[in-house]
């Protein structure tokens, strides 16, 4: 593989809907813990730190590192009438990110609209 092919799957992987989904949903969990810390008063900026060094580095990197080793693996050129795999492995991946997400969502929006004694 040349880095003009890295390139445009590194690009490719970026601009997927999968991404955008996982990137939303991280955006909204931010926005959430942040409302919920504001409203009990124990808003952090080191708590922010955590949760992009928790959240959104290890989600994206780990699925950046996934999506350009099933494409460097498996290349889809390559696959033939098998080239499902790549996309169902990577949206297998992309399912488990989405379900962690929304797990962490509800845990959000429990805190924030919990009444508070």
């Amino acid at each position: 593989m040349t880095s003009d092919t890295l390139l445009v799957l590194v690009l490719a992987f970026f601009t997927s809907w999968q991404v955008k989904l996982v990137f939303g949903l991280i955006l909204l969990d931010l926005v959430l813990g942040l409302a919920a810390a504001l409203k009990t008063k124990t808003f952090d900026w080191q708590r922010v730190a955590e949760f992009y060094k928790t959240a959104v580095l290890p989600y994206i990197l780990g699925y950046l590192v996934l999506y350009l080793a099933i494409n460097f693996i498996l290349p889809v050129d390559q696959l033939g009438p098998v080239a499902w795999l790549n996309e169902g492995a990577v949206d297998l991946a992309g399912l488990f990110l989405v379900t962690n997400l929304a797990g962490s969502l509800s845990k959000s929006f429990k805190e924030l609209y919990q009444t508070i004694p």
